[in-house]
């Protein structure tokens, strides 16, 4: 077995290549906004990725999630020759199944995209399709990609999957600066490029790190029998999750050109904190709690999520209030350039707003649901997503009239507030406490930072209308929440000061 990294040298390490991979997104998405803005050539890109993305998801998604708990199961019971085994006829038998939803999406595409954006002009619709011709196979590559790092992740190998995620942004901006002025070239085969470049890295370094892993077929072997088993509801779950997108760029469709694009341009702003963080923790947390179930440590697990929700808290909720209180200013900052007018900004702005006010809720959400796939229970999720679903298809049809985009964003963020809310309450009832009195008395002390440092930011908001000024407002603005969390001294931010000390210490 390989060395395993520790939780808090992971999630440090992670937390820092996320950071740049993070960065690298946001100059990719200064390009695209730079080179194309908010206008008709992203709604059809946009539009044109949903097919190949849900099928990747449904099917790599879905055997991601469920393959971590499974395979440390399989080698904590029967050994890593056994787990290997159904490893590597996993992979083989998905890259078979991938190949045929390929063929199966070629055929769809077409008439999924007219289904998807009925209120699109024949021009977008034709662009569409265009678009989903070159980054089908990217579908393929996405559901591998998924299963390779489930691989390394559950050795907890983190570094090298996510330093392999700097690739995807380097590859696309390269194809973004060479295509400029051809968008199926730039970013149609650039993004399916970039992912294809991922998973040869990764499968080639597997392949040397475990010499067990190679092409085989047994239908029969035990861990594939659970895995199929447990993926089902996992399945219908990613699906409802993708059923929520297609809801949403189906009413956006409707609306005046470039809406989607803006809303993903919004979208992209609300997951730098969700990126930095939430994808750090849940990455590095997963494989942890997994193997805890595994060997009965219940109280460990319970230990664990607590202090992992607590920490996530600690950064997005200042976080979601700093994007509350200056979405314009955030939003002029990062894309205001070339094609991304002032028009563009206010719109992408306006849909900001009223996604950050899901943030919080949004960004537990992935811990609370990996938790549930630790139990190895992948119903609970999925039927509560279902609601969420039911709920943000409602609240779309009631708010899409009266506030357009922000409507559509409104009702994001209260589903994902209901959904998050229901499964906490469940959790909590099915492990009799996860340590809420403990975690609402850390929730009142980084409210009470935040909210010092908001009182602190609105003072000084009307300086944040230039690029300086924004920068000079922000740093203050963390600047004072960290004095603040320092004095009020959350259970999470004394952990994270004794560790920096500990290492500073050892140094």
């Amino acid at each position: 077995m390989r060395r395993q990294e520790s939780i808090a040298r992971a999630s440090l390490v992670v937390l820092t290549v996320t950071l740049l991979s993070r960065i690298l997104g946001f100059v990719r998405e200064i390009l695209i906004a730079k080179f194309y803005g908010a206008q008709a050539v992203i709604d059809s890109f946009l539009v044109a990725s949903v097919l190949p993305s849900t099928i990747a998801g449904l099917i790599g998604g879905a055997l991601t999630i469920v393959f971590i708990p499974v395979f440390i199961d399989e080698r904590e019971k029967k050994g890593e020759e056994a787990a290997w085994d159904g490893t590597s006829s996993l992979i083989t038998i998905s890259f078979f199944y991938l190949l045929l939803m390929l063929c199966l999406g070629y055929v769809i595409s077409p008439f999924f995209i007219r289904a998807i954006a009925p209120g699109f002009t024949q021009e977008r619709l034709r662009l569409a399709i265009s678009f989903s011709a070159v980054m089908m196979p990217s579908l393929v590559f996405s559901g591998l990609l998924g299963l390779f790092t489930g691989i390394f992740n559950s050795y907890r190998l983190f570094t090298l999957p996510t330093l392999v995620g700097l690739l995807y942004n380097v590859c696309l901006m390269t194809f973004l600066v060479a295509a400029r002025n051809h968008p199926l070239l730039s970013l149609g085969v650039g993004s399916t490029s970039a992912i294809a470049l991922q998973v040869v890295i990764l499968c080639l370094v597997a392949r040397k790190m475990w010499p067990l892993l190679r092409m085989k077929f047994l239908f029969s072997h035990p861990m594939l029998k659970k895995v199929w088993r447990l993926m089902l509801p996992i399945f219908v779950g990613t699906g409802v999750g993708y059923l929520n997108l297609i809801v949403d760029r189906i009413f956006a469709s409707f609306l005046p050109e470039g809406t989607i694009a803006a809303l993903n341009f919004a979208v992209r702003v609300r997951e730098i904190p969700l990126g930095l963080f939430v994808v750090a923790l849940s990455h590095v947390v997963y494989p942890v709690t997994s193997s805890q179930v595994a060997q009965g440590k219940i109280e460990e697990f319970k230990d664990l999520f607590a202090r992992s929700l607590e920490t996530l808290w600690l950064f997005v909720i200042p976080a979601s209030v700093g994007l509350l209180m200056l979405p314009e200013q955030t939003v002029r900052v990062l894309f205001e350039r070339g094609a991304f007018t002032a028009q563009a900004t206010t719109t992408t702005g306006q849909a900001l707003f009223f996604y950050s006010l899901g943030l919080f809720a949004g960004g537990s959400l992935d811990l609370v649901a990996k938790a549930f796939y630790s139990l190895q229970d992948t119903r609970t999720p999925v039927k509560v997503g279902a609601i969420g679903l039911i709920v943000n298809t409602v609240l779309n049809a009631l708010l899409v009239r009266p506030f357009a985009h922000k409507g559509l964003a409104l009702a994001t963020s209260l589903s994902s507030t209901i959904v998050f809310m229901i499964l906490i309450e469940i959790l909590r009832r099915r492990m009799r406490g996860i340590g809420g009195r403990a975690l609402m008395k850390n929730l009142m002390k980084i409210s009470l930072a935040t909210i010092i440092m908001g009182i602190f930011v609105s003072l000084l908001r009307p300086l944040a209308q230039t690029t300086f000024g924004y920068i000079v407002v922000v740093s203050l603005s963390v600047a004072i929440y960290t004095v603040a969390v320092l004095l009020l001294k959350p259970t999470s931010a004394r952990m994270i000061l004794n560790r920096l000390k500990s290492k500073l210490g050892a140094d």
